[in-house]
């Protein structure tokens, strides 16, 4: 298993490489982890808030220092208003809203940022304002103290996007390539 406050130590921007099988098993185990000690903000571009709180419960996660971004929720459905554990986005294509909105997170000096997942960011916009969006992102996350994971899901299918973003990240990391599981580039 990949300690991923250790690799955080020497870096501060991490690429997350996870198969897709065991995706959900591998955030809840994160997010157990770096929520038990630290706070955290967790922009979210796959599930809702609800059902992020859910899998928490679930999973017996502590997320009273966890504020979620959902960017999921406004598109299909109508959200209450914003509280101290979840801010809303209107779609997980708005880039400029969730820009600011992570700019305004990073202000309040979070221990980390889970961004949760480039892969889904791929699937509601084009290629090249995603790598324009990650690169502001990760400059403005490298101003500040707070460091960072970035998701992403291992599979032919995102090589392109995968590339581009290790262009921007510290360092790669990818889960479940050896019987260790793990690989580091």
């Amino acid at each position: 298993m990949v300690n991923l406050k250790k690799e955080l130590e020497d870096n501060q921007v991490i690429l997350l490489l996870m198969p897709g099988k065991e995706y959900n098993e591998d955030i809840v185990k994160n997010l157990k982890y770096f929520s038990s000690s630290s706070s955290v903000f967790y922009v979210t571009l796959n599930k809702t808030y609800s059902a992020l709180s859910e899998l928490c419960k679930k999973h017996k996660v502590k997320s009273d220092n966890v504020v979620f971004v959902d960017t999921i929720s406004k598109t299909i459905k109508k959200t209450p208003d914003q509280s101290k554990q979840v801010y809303y986005v209107s779609s997980p294509g708005a880039l400029t809203e969730i820009s600011l909105v992570v700019s305004k997170f990073l202000k309040h000096e979070f221990d980390y940022m889970i961004f949760d997942s480039l892969t889904n960011l791929a699937i509601y916009t084009k290629r090249a304002p995603v790598g324009k969006f990650l690169s502001s992102l990760i400059h403005k996350i490298k101003g500040t103290k707070t460091k960072a994971v970035f998701y992403a899901i291992s599979s032919g299918e995102n090589d392109e996007l995968i590339k581009q973003a290790e262009m921007f990240v510290d360092k790669v990391i990818v889960l479940g390539k050896n019987k260790g599981g793990e690989s580091d580039d």
